[in-house]
């Protein structure tokens, strides 16, 4: 929210001519909130910028005529193209199984891996191409690129201390991280073992963290210790600490706290880690043990990754983050 004072102050900025001007004496105390949607309305800079022909040819929906391929008449075949382009482990049977309604099964009998297909199946050709870039806060720190190649080494470091923790396929896990490079590396590295994880909006509060931690019957949470915010280094690890509390008096306990640290090394975070219980850890951590690639097949309509929305209930598989599109 933005919010605008209206008083003495202003009409000093303003000078005399508008005090004179003004019909109405406007108390110094009124404070009027206004949203940041109430503020765009009154932008005039708004203008199309068409692409350039370059950029309209590396695009994977160049045909005008692909809308033809969805109409009803061939729904829900008119998916396969779809799933064609995945590498599935074995074969579904069906696009979408209906004989449950309204519990649908998009390509059933299917067995794929989320994390297989983002990561593996590009090194061959894509090995030493950026798959993330992360121009961090404050913008005095230097942009981060990850290749594929390392992509895969951290996401199996990842999954390895995942199940060095006890996790396992089926296990739920909640994740209150901010748009860092370690969220889309836990996240794979989650969907690599088959461990069923809901992605909570990092601004969201601890209290509504451990509303969706109840609600996704979760075990584990895995946060950061702080991160910036508009300047500031915000003390992340006190939401965490406010969502297990939230998360017990709700009925379901938590039993471990992963705790990335956004500097390596350092607890950047006031609120101190709880012994027992949070686990600290970070790029410099020890290096899994050998053989740590493995990764677990699903079936297509078993676990997916969920993100809990703003009702306070997880609502959909929607990320907030994409791979780089090799090029």
């Amino acid at each position: 929210m933005a919010s605008l004072y209206r008083g003495a102050s202003i009409v000093k900025l303003w000078g005399s001519n508008m005090k004179d001007r003004m019909a109405k004496k406007i108390n110094n105390q009124e404070l009027t909130e206004v949203s940041e949607a109430q503020i765009a309305v009154h932008w005039k800079e708004e203008d199309y910028y068409q692409p350039s022909e370059k950029f309209n040819a590396q695009a994977n929906m160049r045909d005008p005529r692909i809308f033809e391929q969805f109409t009803l008449d061939k729904f829900p075949d008119c998916f396969k193209a779809y799933a064609d382009m995945l590498t599935w482990f074995e074969p579904y049977r069906t696009v979408l199984d209906t004989s449950e309604a309204p519990f649908w099964k998009w390509f059933a009998g299917g067995k794929i891996n989320a994390c297989y297909n983002c990561v593996d199946r590009h090194l061959e050709e894509y090995r030493d191409k950026p798959a993330f870039i992360f121009v961090a806060e404050p913008e005095s720190e230097s942009d981060v690129r990850i290749t594929y190649q390392e992509l895969y080494e951290r996401v199996n470091e990842v999954a390895a201390l995942l199940r060095g923790l006890g996790l396992k396929a089926g296990d739920r896990v909640t994740l209150h991280m901010p748009m860092v490079p370690e969220l889309p590396i836990t996240m794979l590295a989650c969907a690599r073992l088959g461990v069923i994880h809901s992605q909570v909006f990092g601004g969201f509060s601890g209290q509504a963290c451990g509303s969706r931690i109840q609600d996704s019957g979760s075990r584990f949470l895995i946060t950061m210790d702080s991160y910036w915010r508009n300047g500031a280094l915000v003390d992340h690890k006190a939401n965490a600490d406010i969502a297990v509390r939230t998360a017990t008096e709700l009925g379901q306990d938590v039993e471990k706290v992963l705790v990335w640290q956004r500097y390596p090394g350092k607890h950047s975070a006031k609120t101190p880690m709880v012994a027992g219980r949070d686990v600290a850890t970070s790029r410099t951590s020890p290096p899994p043990p050998s053989g740590s690639s493995t990764f677990i097949p699903k079936t297509s309509t078993g676990a997916w990754p969920i993100s809990a929305g703003s009702p306070g209930i997880p609502t959909s598989c929607t990320g907030r983050w994409r791979t780089r599109r090799p090029a």
